[in-house]
């Protein structure tokens, strides 16, 4: 069950992004995870775009993650943001999920834009990371 948790947390974090990369821009990072009641939320971290970077967003995302496990508790929880691959350095929606049991993977899946204004994603690298988000083991 809890794989399922993890799986349903990334594509409502992929698809969601997917659809900010179809409208033309890059987007501030946000977040997303499953209550232990079944409840799936939406987060982001209320920042002026234009004068924070990406790593204060992600700073906040884990904290608010952090408190809404200790006010709700959560199965699951993950974030999502516009980066690049670490290999060839091409565009990149950059994923970090984490299961409640301290398991954590990181997910990076390059993309191109297409003239037709699609975008082309190339296989997904997932690599196993320490966890961030639940920090010890419920």
């Amino acid at each position: 069950m809890l794989q399922r948790h993890l799986q349903d947390t990334y594509e409502y974090l992929f698809d969601t992004a997917h659809r900010a990369l179809l409208e033309g821009a890059s987007f501030a990072p946000f977040g997303a995870g499953i209550r232990k009641t079944g409840e799936q939320i939406h987060t982001n971290v209320d920042l002026p775009i234009e004068q924070s970077a990406p790593t204060d967003h992600i700073s906040g995302l884990i904290l608010g993650f952090r408190q809404d496990e200790s006010d709700n508790g959560l199965i699951a929880a993950g974030l999502v943001f516009d980066g690049q691959s670490r290999s060839d350095e091409a565009a990149a929606l950059c994923f970090h999920i984490e299961a409640a049991n301290g398991s954590a993977v990181e997910v990076i899946v390059p993309y191109t834009r297409q003239p037709d204004s699609l975008i082309a994603f190339a296989e997904p690298q997932i690599s196993a990371v320490e966890s961030e988000i639940f920090t010890e083991v419920q």
